[in-house]
């Protein structure tokens, strides 16, 4: 739960503050009913995190936190080759913008790695 709530802060941030102007290029393509589909991104996000959670705890032999912050890392670097990089390939998405999308995500997933290594312990 932390690291959904971490997660809608961070996205915030960086959407509605760092990336504002140029998150602007593309406004005409979002949709017009944007905010009735935003629990849909909400719940997707629950997902992600909820799955996240779930590979780290179940596979990473030693949690720590310097573990989930590698592990953040790649899935972070996963999820931008197959989110961003495909936006960029279907829409016409300034190259810029997807980069900046897809490093702002590697960073996201690094800190979740990081929220969750130091809460999700080893059991003995």
């Amino acid at each position: 739960m932390l690291s959904f709530v971490f997660s809608i802060f961070y996205n915030g941030l960086v959407h509605l503050v760092i990336l504002s102007s140029a998150n602007k290029q593309v406004e005409s393509l979002r949709r017009v009913d944007f905010s009735s589909k935003v629990w849909i991104s909400l719940l997707a996000t629950f997902a992600v995190l909820f799955i996240f959670t779930a590979i780290y705890s179940l596979f990473v032999s030693e949690k720590s936190t310097r573990r989930g912050l590698f592990f953040g890392f790649c899935f972070g670097l996963f999820i931008a080759i197959i989110v961003d990089v495909n936006q960029y390939v279907l829409y016409p998405l300034p190259f810029s913008l997807v980069a900046r999308w897809a490093l702002f995500g590697i960073i996201e997933f690094s800190l979740i790695g990081m929220i969750v290594g130091s809460i999700v312990k080893d059991r003995t």
